[in-house]
């Protein structure tokens, strides 16, 4: 069951981050050699070209995780036809979900967060750990939307505005303690300036020497306002 799901995981997984005048962009999915396939990352295009980043994770069970990975990043893609309503979406796709829970094999968490000029717009299914962390070091964390999909058909889930200047950047992890998330907020601070693709590399390097042999696939999302 592992091995399938690590297949339909990889074959899930985007190639290339969107691209974004004023925005350095970056996004990648760990692949652990015993991993349960449980976390990826994708995007997709809203009206006037602004991309929507999002990350999906799924707790191991004994169904292959990537399978309701699969349902709901095909639903986010297929289900916001163009429209930039991101709250509508999310309860659209959640209501989906919800009506098909036994097939999921878990809830699903997921954080969703779309670039703009000006600045972000952020929303989350489940408890997913995000933030803008400030040029001058201060650290502004993303709030939680609603819960799971699949968890409560007909929640109606709201996104918020966050406003971003030259220098900050906002970060996402698909799952993970405060703790954690933190401590990568100390480490995006540290390599201010640094290459987008190279911030997520040492990012997923920390995060897996803090997990010991505790390993699970994570999901980042880095985008950094220039």
């Amino acid at each position: 069951m592992r091995d399938l799901s690590r297949r339909l995981q990889q074959a899930l997984l985007p190639r290339n981050a969107p691209a974004l005048q004023g925005y350095d962009i970056a996004a990648g999915t760990t692949r652990e050699e015993d991993g349960h396939g449980s976390s990826i990352w994708d995007w997709f295009q809203l009206p006037g070209g602004r991309p929507a980043l999002f990350t999906l994770d799924v707790a191991p069970s004994g169904f292959p995780a990537a399978h309701g990975l699969a349902m709901a990043r095909g639903l986010l893609r297929e289900l916001h036809c163009g429209d930039p309503d991101l709250g509508g979406l999310v309860r659209r796709v959640n209501g989906a979900l919800a009506r098909t829970a036994t097939g999921l094999g878990g809830f699903i968490e997921c954080g969703l967060v779309a670039l703009g000029p000006g600045g972000v717009t952020w929303l989350s299914a489940g408890t997913v750990p995000g933030g803008v962390i400030r040029r001058e070091g201060t650290m502004d964390e993303f709030p939680s939307s609603g819960p799971p999909l699949g968890l409560m058909d007909g929640f109606r889930y709201g996104s918020v505005e966050v406003p971003l200047r030259a220098g900050d950047v906002a970060v996402v992890l698909s799952h993970g303690a405060k703790g954690l998330f933190r401590g990568a907020a100390d480490l995006v601070a540290e390599l201010h300036g640094k290459p987008a693709g190279d911030v997520v590399s040492k990012l997923q390097t920390a995060i897996r020497r803090a997990g010991g042999q505790d390993q699970r696939e994570l999901s980042i999302l880095f985008a950094r306002k220039h």
